[in-house]
Order: structure tokens, then sequence, then C-alpha cells
């Protein structure tokens, strides 16, 4: 019987649906996180969820507590800086390594996300779409394991993201910069690839920041 229950939700599926709450702000810093309770919305024994507790340690979004628990853990300018900065150092490289391998086929996969993340509405959405997108860059340069490293890295940084994209007006410049780069790409112009690339992330980082500064100076309200 426990085998069945087990069976509906695996560690991995719901630290993917935990994470997506904390993302999106539905569970925000600071919130307990009780092993029963999920256990019993999922339909499982305490075994995957305290596996799932693990693995979003492990991705930067809970704090275990000895003898206390989980949480979902704190967002910090300097978390942000560091995840900017390494933004920052590894796309270069996936775009560098990209850039001559970039084909027509890459280029329409990276225009129809590009058109659908223009159509979106939501910050779920623009959330998925904006990875995509640039995920559709990378993937040109043939280098698995670094992409595997950045998608990680995006993971953690979607729930400081997300505050950007709460910010209506920058999702109609982060698609203007999306379409300046991929412009670029395909024209193998690498200096100018690589600076919009840049510029780009620094832009996000720079909004990114001062959404959490508001959202800390709300809380202290």
């Amino acid at each position: 019987m426990k085998k069945s229950a087990d069976a509906k939700v695996s560690s991995v599926a719901l630290a993917d649906r935990i994470r997506e709450r904390i993302a999106s702000g539905e569970l925000p810093p600071g919130t307990q996180l009780r092993q029963d309770r999920l256990a019993a919305e999922f339909g499982t024994s305490h075994i995957p969820v305290r596996e799932a507790f693990a693995q979003l340690q492990a991705s930067g979004f809970v704090t275990l507590v000895p003898n206390r628990g989980a949480f979902v853990s704190a967002m910090s300018a300097s978390e942000a800086e560091e995840l900017q900065e390494m933004r920052v150092a590894l796309e270069l490289i996936a775009l560098d390594a990209a850039i001559d391998a970039f084909g027509p086929d890459d280029a329409r996969a990276a225009r129809e996300i590009l058109e659908r993340d223009r159509k979106a509405r939501d910050v779920e959405a623009w959330s998925k779409d904006n990875w995509a997108f640039h995920r559709a860059i990378y993937a040109a340069g043939g280098k698995p394991h670094l992409l595997e490293t950045l998608e990680v890295l995006w993971r953690k940084a979607d729930r400081y993201l997300r505050l950007v994209w709460q910010i209506e007006p920058y999702q109609e410049t982060s698609c203007a910069e999306h379409a300046a780069i991929l412009e670029a790409v395909i024209a193998r112009d690498r200096r100018r690839a690589k600076g919009l690339t840049k510029a780009h992330i620094a832009a996000a980082g720079a909004v990114m920041k001062a959404a959490l500064r508001a959202k800390n100076r709300e809380a202290g309200a």
C-alpha cells in the first residue's frame, strides 16, 4: 500500500511543484514547509517529501534547520548579485560556442519562442519562454554539460527574475533585447552578440535588485 502511495508522486516531481510555488511567491521566504501537510496533499508518505526538501536545499530554495524543519530560503541582494555574475560568465561561454554553429533551424526555433513570448501575458509564461529562448541559442554550441549547469543556475535565479517580470514595462524591454541578441547571433557578429547579452543580464539584474529592495521595504513596513 505504501509503495502504491509513494508511486503517485516522485521526490523529483514533488520538488518541482514546491519550487514552482516558491518561485511564484505563493510560498514566500520564511514560510515553514510541513512534511505532514505536503504528504497528505500529494497522497504520499513522508519519504518523498524529505527527499524533495533535500533537493530544494541543494538548489537554494529551502533551508533545513535542525530540530525545527524546512523553511523557504530568504532572498538576498548578495545572492542575486552572485547569480548575475555567474550568468554573465557562463552564458558568454555558451554564446561564444553557439555562434559559429547557429543555423537556420536554430534561428527558426528561437524566433518562434520570441513570438510566443511577445503574446504571453503572465509571469509563468515569461519565465518559461525566457529560459527557452536563451537555451535555443546556446544549444547550438553542443556543450550539454554547460547547458545543464546553466539550467540549474536559471532555476536558482528564477525566483529573483520573477520580481523583474512583475514590473510590467520590463517585459517589453526584455523582448526587444532578445530580438537584438538573436539578430546579432544570426549575423555571427560575436562582439555585438556578447555585448548585448552581457548588457541584457546586467539590466535585468539592476531591476531585480531594485525590486528586491522594494519588497524588503514592504516586508519591514
